[in-house]
């Protein structure tokens, strides 16, 4: 039986990858969906993309907000958040 997750997956296969970041940059999320304008909104399934099984740290920009959910997510995985 599919998953939510293994849905979203799909759909996001078949739209494409997305672009890459330029080298030294941190990537940023697509759209800022919430928060004041110019701050990037990181959610659950934006840093779930972005973490590999074996992550230990994420970057991200400064400014960012993160979802109390990635959070959560973020403190039982044991990932250390690096802001630049």
């Amino acid at each position: 039986m599919l998953t939510r997750n293994d849905l979203l997956d799909i759909i996001l296969e078949r739209l494409g990858p997305p672009s890459a970041p330029a080298a030294g940059r941190v990537p940023r999320p697509p759209d800022s969906r919430s928060g004041p304008p110019g701050r990037p909104f990181w959610s659950e399934y934006d840093i779930k993309k972005r973490l590999t099984e074996n992550s230990q740290e994420l970057r991200i920009p400064k400014d960012a907000i993160i979802s109390p959910l990635a959070l959560d997510g973020l403190a039982l995985r044991r990932v250390r958040i690096i802001r630049e």
